[in-house]
């Protein structure tokens, strides 16, 4: 039977929202609930029918040798003890009956073994355990299995399994994972092993004792203590009854989560070894999702119904945009085709221009009549293309002798401002030093520049220059052709940005992140740093972008994109491999610095995504991997991490760090 967690699946409920007093507050909880239940619901009507087929299951026969079938036949009665004060495992309920997940555990135990358990009268620990010890009581529903009590009792495999964690105010920021609580007031419970670990682990606390793990909470509630250590079951249990809704948890006490020394399995009487294996194989027929919903019944989750009203409004509401998409897109296609035609317009007019610049030079050096009249019409043809050239002549000593008038409607300047002001136009780019050089010789290979218009924008501009000469073949300047390139520098460098950057969210892509990745693992590789890589992507993602638009999917991709970056250091690097997939690299950053950083991204990724009137939750897996731990390879280490998400997202979560099991499980799978 695989053990199940039964912590972890109460995360969710333990972490969501809570009402406030006011009615603002309320309202907007009231929200939350609404969009959460219509997620939850539609998500649960595809297995609507597999859950009723699961339910008409006939329960399984417990497989029993002959001889374990006499020993029962035999000891029809056994009597079992219950500890009445560990909720929701076992405990006195206000009616003064027993319940709890162990009792319906052995309830089921029971009707398979066709066996009556007589149960203890005193559910007190240590008189309980005193009657087991001295044999009159045969079976103990819940204790951990310890080396000193092995000569006592005969134990079963653990069947509850439970998780420690750090519980504080919901506006307590300062506590976030276990060091966190050196210096601070912990709340303990009397009696139980794990109390001597944790003084023990963390010498400088100060313990705060109290009788049980609720009076725990309450002290932590009226900040009588500044946290508490229990169990993650009954910390949800006990904040849903007695609605301490102001406490949070932190995080796990554990860096794994679990913590074997805290397990629950039955204990027999050490002289009935038959009943430990028989108990033993009947356990093995309870199934994962018969334990499921047996620990569903102490830590209830929402099952509301489907709004197929809002589904269709959704529905109507895609369409509409699909269709305004479809609209938006025979728009850009023909304005691309304008375009087109621009550019081959363009093209056709610089081909023009070269021809007259070619012309141009023979005639200057004949200079004569017809040399005016040639001039003439190219300086008409330059002047009808006034948003885009200027012509310009200048002496062989760098001096402006003409400009024509379209400088205006590129620069703003008047031809006089110009020709004085020239100098001081020009921006301080490296490339605008060797201007000086191309005015003072014979240069006709086109350079550019960058200069301010009279509104202080930056212009590129293109300069090609042709000497010109008098009858006698000696230099007397040059006449030149000014293009204004500035629409194309920039979509050049519009370009340049979009090879290594992503267009939706500005993040990093693919190809700037493996040039990175490369890089800062050589560097670590000099010196001996850890690396961390994160591999994430977001939970019910899919949901949104199909149901609400892809519109709304884009949003909660750049809002996802600005949360990741705001957790992050400016040395660490975070990018967009695609879809909903986000890489993350941490320099200097070992598993245990990791660790808190994808808590906190976790955390910022489930709060509320809103969008004018829309809002919902969404969450995220992250898988991690560390250089060199993991390995020294940076296409490894992504494979690896990413086969860590993969766990993460299976298993629910949130984080995982990768270890070789999961490859071996990732392989047999």
């Amino acid at each position: 039977m695989p053990v199940l967690n039964q912590d972890r699946e109460c995360l969710t409920s333990v972490l969501s929202p809570t009402l406030k007093t006011d009615l603002s507050q309320a309202m907007h909880y009231l929200v939350s609930l609404f969009f959460f239940i219509f997620f939850v619901n539609v998500a649960a009507a595809d297995d609507f029918d597999a859950k009723v087929s699961s339910q008409n299951k006939v329960d399984p026969v417990v497989q029993l040798t002959v001889k374990e079938r006499a020993w029962l036949a035999n000891h029809k009665k056994i009597r079992i003890a219950f500890d009445g004060s560990l909720p929701p495992y076992s405990f006195i309920n206000d009616s003064g009956q027993l319940e709890g997940i162990a009792i319906e555990v052995m309830n089921t135990l029971s009707k398979r073994l066709g066996i009556t358990f007589e149960t203890y009268p005193n559910t007190s620990w240590n008189k309980l355990y005193e009657a087991a010890a001295a044999h009159k009581v045969d079976v103990v529903a819940t204790m951990v299995n310890r080396p000193d009590r092995r000569q006592l009792f005969i134990f079963t495999q653990p069947y509850l399994i439970k998780s420690l964690v750090i519980m504080t105010k919901r506006d307590n920021t300062t506590i976030k994972n276990q060091s966190d609580l050196v210096g601070k007031t912990v709340t303990m419970v009397k009696g139980y092993q794990f109390v001597d670990r944790v003084i023990k682990e963390l010498p400088s606390v100060t313990p705060y004792f109290v009788v049980s793990m609720l009076d725990g909470l309450k002290a932590v509630s009226t900040e009588k203590a500044d946290a508490a250590i229990t169990f993650m079951a009954t910390a949800s249990y006990l904040q849903t009854k007695y609605l301490l809704t102001d406490l949070k948890i932190a995080a796990f006490y554990d860096l794994n989560s679990a913590n074997e020394s805290i397990n629950e399995s039955i204990a027999v009487r050490n002289d009935w070894p038959v009943l430990a294996d028989i108990l033993r194989k009947a356990l093995v027929t309870i199934s994962e999702e018969e334990m499921q919903n047996i620990h569903a019944k102490w830590v209830p989750s929402i099952k509301p119904s489907i709004d197929y009203e809002l589904i269709r409004k959704m529905v109507a509401a895609f369409v509409i945009v699909l269709v305004l998409l479809l609209l938006w897109i025979a728009r850009v296609r023909r304005q691309n085709k304008k375009i087109e035609r621009s550019k081959t317009e363009v093209q056709t007019t610089n081909k023009i221009l070269q021809a007259l610049k070619s012309d141009l030079e023979h005639l200057v050096v004949k200079r004569t009549a017809e040399l005016h009249s040639s001039e003439h019409k190219f300086r008409s043809l330059v002047e009808n293309l006034r948003n885009e050239y200027f012509f310009y002549q200048r002496d062989c000593k760098g001096i402006f002798t003409y400009i024509s008038p379209s400088i205006t409607n590129i620069l703003g300047y008047t031809v006089d401002e110009f020709m004085i002001h020239y100098h001081e136009y020009l921006t301080d780019n490296p490339i605008n030093l060797k201007i000086d050089e191309y005015s003072q010789s014979i240069h006709s290979s086109p350079y550019q520049l960058e200069i301010y218009n009279a509104q202080k924008n930056i212009h590129w501009l293109e300069v090609t220059d042709t000497p010109v000469y008098d009858e006698y073949n000696k230099y007397i300047g040059v006449d030149g052709i000014v293009h204004d390139i500035t629409l194309r520098k920039q979509a050049d460098d519009r370009l340049i940005w979009l090879s290594y950057y992503d267009e939706l969210t500005g993040l990093a892509n693919r190809r700037l992140f493996a040039d990175q990745l490369q890089q800062i693992i050589s560097m670590a590789h000099r010196t001996n740093d850890s690396v961390s890589l994160f591999y994430m992507d977001l939970d019910r993602f899919k949901f949104v972008n199909d149901t609400m638009g892809h519109a709304i999917g884009d949003e909660v991709l750049k809002e996802t994109a600005r949360r990741i970056s705001s957790t992050l250091r400016d040395s660490d690097i975070a990018a967009r491999l695609g879809g909903d997939e986000f890489a993350l690299l941490l320099p200097e950053t070992d598993a245990a610095g990791a660790a808190p950083v994808a808590e906190k991204i976790l955390k910022k990724l489930r709060e509320p995504y809103i969008f004018d009137e829309l809002e919902f939750t969404l969450g995220g897996s992250i898988g991690i991997a560390v250089y060199p731990q993991n390995t020294s390879s940076g296409e490894t280490l992504v494979h690896f991490a990413d086969t860590a998400m993969y766990h993460a997202k299976q298993g629910k979560h949130g984080v995982s760090f990768y270890s070789e099991s999961m490859q071996q499980k990732k392989t047999i799978g």
